[in-house]
């Protein structure tokens, strides 16, 4: 019901006042972990990823911050960050399989850690490993970046997108139909 009465609120306020200009972010995003994902056997390409959010402004991170780039395209560079770490480039043609990313969801909400108040990023995206005209894996994953307030929203975006990373390298079925 809260929540119903402050949307309620944002809603009438931009009415009356205008809409609310979202705060810009520069994300930096570099995956700086050590990567070990074997031989890849197969060439691969990494797909531009989709925006399935329904959201007019592909921007948006939260409801009141966007980044300088779409997100879907911010997740798509981390990701390819995670694989260049771990000795893998991408084919733009003749690829034997291909990367293909879709955000499905990005939900930021405050919560509190041990009486310290935090902003919790999530970001859901589906990614699906094709070859030779369909699925061969499918998975979601969910990144979750979780800082004190302090650090701000870059901060949590640049920690969920370091988890979904870590989550696809880190997942044996995926990495096993890649050797």
């Amino acid at each position: 019901m809260t929540r119903l009465v402050f949307t309620l609120f944002l809603f009438l306020d931009s009415l009356v006042f205008g809409p609310v200009s979202a705060e810009e972010l520069i994300i930096d995003f570099t995956y700086e972990r050590n990567v070990n994902i074997g031989s890849v056997i197969p060439a691969l390409e990494l797909a531009t990823f989709s925006d399935a959010r329904g959201s007019i402004d592909p921007n948006v991170i939260a409801s009141d911050a966007r980044a300088q780039l779409p997100l879907a395209d911010l997740i798509r560079d981390a990701f390819k960050q995670g694989f260049n770490k771990g000795g893998v480039e991408f084919v733009e043609n003749g690829a034997d399989m291909q990367i293909v990313g879709t955000l499905l969801s990005s939900q930021l909400e405050t919560v509190d850690r041990a009486g310290v108040p935090n902003l919790q990023l999530t970001i859901r995206t589906k990614i699906d490993l094709r070859g030779e005209n369909r699925s061969i894996w499918t998975s979601t994953l969910f990144g979750r970046g979780r800082v004190p307030e302090e650090k701000g929203l870059g901060a949590a975006v640049n920690a969920a997108l370091d988890r979904l990373v870590r989550e696809l390298l880190r997942d044996d079925y995926f990495l096993l139909e890649l050797q």
